[in-house]
């Protein structure tokens, strides 16, 4: 007997993205707090670029073990809670209390700080990776058709949007209220309320979601069990390597750009904190709005097209925010419109539900469940696109400035929005060789 998917569980299946509120804080506000702009008084930069760089990397070490593991691990799972929220459940605690911990550093000395960063960071890591790769994986699990995935996908996308905005509307105005002129104070308030907020949200998912009814549906007949690096090797088919990597550096270049959003109001624009508040509903208020649009052409077209014309308006507003100053700042609000638009389907709808048609193919032709396995390897791609961001902001961001303990700048922020740009740009090249869905 198939099971249906109704409103309610598309709902439900929503409030389990509330990571992305966590996700947001750890790219958006992490090295602002280590690593704080140079006019910012009440924040002093705690470690070198130098430091920063080290400490992500051993973090991203781990994380980049971890991810694929889980994803087979899930796959294989038999426990009575799910497959996939098992995971969840054991991930979910853990990632809010490690995310909490950032913010409270060790102070005595630089390598003090840097051994706190990266143990706080593969644990962190390894949390994020325990609910975030099951709960992907859950949405070829759960739905029965294209469309139901793609639905899945979207309200994934919807949820993940607002809980996104959440995280970047929020601190705009709780840092202040919670830290007066104390911005470190304000920073840790608002990612422990962040963060409680977060961990809510994924518990509803798993207890109020029946996962083992729908994945039912979907269990592969006459499945193999497979080893690890067999499995491994079940994924080296010329699509799905092609979209990996269209897939990493789409993100590794977008995660700059919203990782220079609080830097790129206070040095570019030289307006309040306040005002990462509009720039923050403009793009992400624009890309919601498309998405009734994005579904409803991804049903009537190949994803490939929409995602090609996605890309190509993002590069364009791209490119107008390089050319972007003080007295100009008005004309940004135009570009993060554009970008806004694209954004709708290349960051948020498709990778999802591209993956997910990619996943149900190759389990069914391999006759070996792999959902789980190859949202592991995307998750791995992303941190590892995370793990760009970071290195490439702690050096280029410092571009213009000198001295030991360097602060970002606005020529850095130009710069790196130049290094995203281009990372779009090969994303493209990448996304457009794949062949159409």
């Amino acid at each position: 007997m198939n099971f249906k998917l109704q409103k309610r569980h598309y709902f439900i299946y929503g409030l389990g993205v509330s990571y992305f509120m966590i996700d947001q804080i750890y790219n958006q506000w992490l090295q602002y707090y280590y690593l704080p702009p140079s006019n910012d008084k009440s924040l002093t930069p705690l470690l070198t670029s130098k430091s920063l760089i080290i400490a992500f990397i051993i973090a991203r070490i781990i994380d980049a073990i971890t991810d694929p593991v889980v994803g087979y691990l899930s796959d294989n799972s038999k426990s009575k809670y799910g497959k996939r929220s098992i995971f969840m459940m054991l991930g979910g605690l853990p990632l809010g209390i490690f995310t909490i911990m950032y913010f409270f550093p060790p102070k005595s000395s630089e390598i003090a700080t840097l051994i706190f960063l990266s143990v706080i960071g593969g644990l962190y890591f390894t949390a994020y990776t325990l609910v975030a790769a099951p709960y992907n994986a859950l949405i070829p699990d759960l739905a029965s058709n294209k469309n139901e995935r793609l639905n899945l996908s979207t309200s994934q996308s919807t949820f993940r949007l607002i809980f996104t905005g959440i995280a970047m509307i929020l601190p705009g105005i709780l840092i202040s209220k919670l830290g007066g002129t104390n911005t470190e104070t304000g920073i840790r308030g608002t990612v422990i309320l962040i963060s409680i907020l977060a961990v809510i949200g994924v518990y509803a998912c798993v207890f109020l979601l029946d996962e083992k009814k729908f994945s039912k549906n979907n269990e592969v007949k006459h499945k193999k069990s497979a080893g690890f690096f067999e499995s491994l090797k079940k994924m080296n088919e010329k699509e799905i390597i092609l979209y990996f990597l269209g897939y990493f550096f789409f993100f590794s270049g977008f995660n700059i750009l919203r990782g220079v959003m609080n830097y790129y109001i206070s040095l570019v624009m030289k307006r309040e904190m306040s005002y990462l508040t509009v720039t923050t509903l403009i793009l992400f208020g624009v890309a919601g709005l498309f998405f009734p649009v994005t579904n409803k052409l991804g049903k009537r077209y190949s994803y490939k097209k929409i995602l090609v014309l996605d890309m190509i308006l993002l590069i364009i507003g791209t490119i107008g925010l390089i050319f972007i100053n003080e007295n100009s700042y008005r004309f940004s609000y135009l570009f993060f419109i554009i970008c806004g638009m694209g954004l709708s389907g290349a960051a948020f709808i498709f990778p999802q539900a591209m993956l997910s048609e990619l996943s149900v193919k190759v389990s069914k032709i391999k006759k070996t469940s792999l959902e789980g396995f190859m949202f592991g390897i995307q998750g791995m791609f992303l941190k590892l696109a995370f793990l760009v961001q970071q290195v490439i902001q702690a050096v280029v961001l410092t571009f213009g400035n000198t001295g030991q303990l360097k602060g970002a700048t606005a020529f850095g922020v130009k710069a790196s929005l130049v290094v995203a740009l281009v990372l779009f740009l090969i994303s493209l090249f990448f996304y457009n060789l794949n062949k159409e869905d």
